[in-house]
């Protein structure tokens, strides 16, 4: 569990990482973020992208509502993932990998 979870944070740094060096070199390269976002919303798989990754951000919320116990935390766990990115979602799964594995290995967890 724990090399999982040190992967999962590693993964995480290095998207972290990457958003970084986008940021600074968009300062030096193409223009800033709306006008790059614009050129990529252009482009078919600018919007194919686009649009699997927020696909892929409802479906990380969807896990993270049906897996919190509160409402409230849930939406506060899952709002920022449009924002943040995978990097929130790294966060979380660091944080509730454990508690997700033992309810998956309880033989009578709720399946409707």
């Amino acid at each position: 569990m724990n090399v999982l979870r040190a992967a999962i944070g590693i993964l995480g740094l290095a998207m972290l990482g990457l958003i970084i060096w986008a940021a600074v070199a968009m300062t030096d390269l193409h223009g800033n973020f709306l006008e790059q976002f614009a050129v990529v919303t252009t482009l078919p798989w600018g919007i194919a992208g686009l649009a699997d990754l927020y696909i892929g951000f409802v479906f990380f919320a969807v896990i993270v509502f049906l897996t919190e116990r509160s409402w409230m935390v849930a939406a506060l766990w899952s709002l920022p993932i449009f924002i943040l990115g995978n990097v929130w979602a790294a966060v979380w799964l660091i944080i509730r990998l454990p508690h997700i594995a033992k309810q998956l290995s309880k033989p009578d967890w709720p399946t409707s």
